[in-house]
C-alpha cells in the first residue's frame, strides 16, 4: 500500500509522523519499507541518511519529478527502511510542471510502478504545500493520511487539503481515499470545558 502523509499547514508534525511510522514498521515489524521525501525541505532525507549533504540533486527525487527518471533508493540508516531523498531544487517543480505537456500530475506513480512490489509499505512525506508535488503524491497513492495540529484556525487547511483530495480523484485517480486523521500536539491536560473558560 502507498500511504501520502500530508498536510496543507507547515509545523504539524508531519515529517516526524512520517519517520516515526516508515522506521518503526522496518525496525519493530521488519518489514520492507520505502519513504518518498518530495518535501524540498529534504527534513526526512537529511534525518535518515547520514551522507545526505554529498548527494548531488540527480540522487535524489529531483531526477524523477524534473528529468522523469528512476526512482534514486539509498539506504537509510534505519534496516529494512529504503528512501529516495528530496532537495532544495524540488521548490522549482511546480513552475516546471505548470507548463509540462506530458502527464504533469503523474511522474512519480510511473516510476513508482516500477519498483513499489519490493516494498511491503511505501509512504510519501508530502510538503505543506497543494501544488503538483503534492498533486503526484495524492496519484501515485492508494490512501492520504492527514496530519492534523488540533486548532480552530487549522479547519481551514482541513477544507483545502479536501478540495485537492476531491479534484485528483476527479481528474487523475477515482480509487484514491482518506485514511483518517492524524491529530499531533495534543495537550491531553485540556478539555474542551477548560478551553472554553479560557
Amino acid at each position: 500500500m502507498v500511504i501520502a502523509i500530508a498536510t496543507q499547514k507547515g509545523g504539524t508534525g508531519k515529517t516526524t509522523t512520517s519517520i516515526s511510522v516508515a522506521a518503526g514498521l522496518a525496525r519493530f515489524h521488519k518489514k520492507k519499507i520505502l519513504l518518498i521525501d518530495i518535501d524540498s525541505q529534504a527534513n526526512s532525507s537529511k534525518v535518515l541518511l547520514p551522507h545526505y549533504q554529498n548527494l548531488s540533486s540527480d540522487e535524489t527525487i529531483c531526477a524523477t519529478m524534473l528529468e522523469r527518471k528512476h526512482l534514486p533508493i539509498h539506504k537509510s540508516s534505519v534496516p529494512g527502511l529504503d528512501i529516495v531523498p528530496s532537495h532544495i531544487l524540488l521548490s522549482n517543480t511546480d513552475v516546471a510542471l505548470t507548463t509540462a505537456m506530458d502527464h504533469r500530475e503523474a511522474r512519480l506513480k510511473i516510476q513508482l510502478e516500477l519498483i513499489k512490489h519490493q516494498y511491503d509499505h511505501i509512504f510519501i512525506d508530502c510538503p505543506p504545500a497543494l501544488g503538483w508535488l503534492t498533486i503526484n503524491a495524492f496519484t501515485a497513492s492508494d490512501r492520504v493520511l492527514a496530519v492534523i495540529e488540533p486548532g480552530y484556525f487549522e479547519l481551514d487547511s482541513i477544507t483545502q487539503l479536501h478540495k485537492t483530495l476531491s479534484e485528483v480523484k476527479e481528474l487523475y485517480h477515482p480509487h484514491l481515499s482518506l485514511l483518517g486523521y492524524l491529530f499531533t500536539k495534543a495537550d491531553s491536560t485540556l478539555n474542551s470545558r477548560t478551553s472554553l473558560r479560557a
